[in-house]
């Protein structure tokens, strides 16, 4: 393993556990067995070095579900497909999920502009296939855009209940997985009324 993905994993662990405000390039150093100078080969400062730990995990949720869109399915199958890979994407990264959306907003250095078209781009993705679903008339939506933020914010709420393990220890994990899923899409579906 590289010292630069040293680095990241290192600082990843602090982040999580510590957040932004207590995590020092000294720290970071110290915690990975080199001088402070080191890290500074590879990153600016504290603030590149969060953006790229932000940026790399959205790479990987990204292709995750890229993965799920490149296979050929129906809409309505695929955006539940996406969303299986999502929230196991969440579950099986729990750190990088976390450093992705759970830093404080207030902790953030400010995000250059283009590199929001990065983050902009996982939505545009579960958009694209609720759009097509939309023009096969299988979900009822009127903004996709709207309705893919409005999908990954339940999903992100089904995510947060089983990693800050809130979920009822009666219910078995899988099977909320599966109903939330199964609500979630079931709210856009276009219900046929019986003639």
């Amino acid at each position: 393993m590289s010292l630069r993905q040293d680095i990241l994993d290192v600082s990843k662990e602090l982040l999580v556990r510590e957040g932004f405000s207590k995590m020092s390039m000294r720290r970071i150093a110290r915690n990975t067995g080199v001088s402070a100078t080191s890290i500074y080969l590879y990153f600016k400062n504290k603030d590149d070095l969060l953006l790229t730990l932000i940026e790399e995990s959205i790479e990987k949720l990204k292709q995750a579900l890229i993965s799920e869109v490149k296979v050929h399915k129906e809409p309505v199958r695929q955006l539940e497909d996406l969303a299986r890979a999502y929230i196991r994407y969440a579950l099986n990264h729990p750190q990088e999920y976390e450093i992705i959306y759970m830093v404080r907003p207030e902790e953030m250095p400010r995000y250059p502009k283009e590199k929001f078209r990065e983050v902009r781009s996982v939505y545009e993705l579960i958009s694209e296939v609720i759009q097509e679903a939309a023009r096969s008339e299988q979900l009822s939506v009127a903004e996709p855009l709207i309705s893919a933020y409005t999908l990954w914010a339940q999903l992100h709420g089904v995510v947060t209940v089983i990693l800050s393990r809130r979920l009822d220890i009666r219910i078995p994990r899988d099977r909320f997985i599966d109903q939330a899923i199964e609500h979630i899409i079931q709210g856009f579906i276009i219900q046929k009324t019986p003639a």
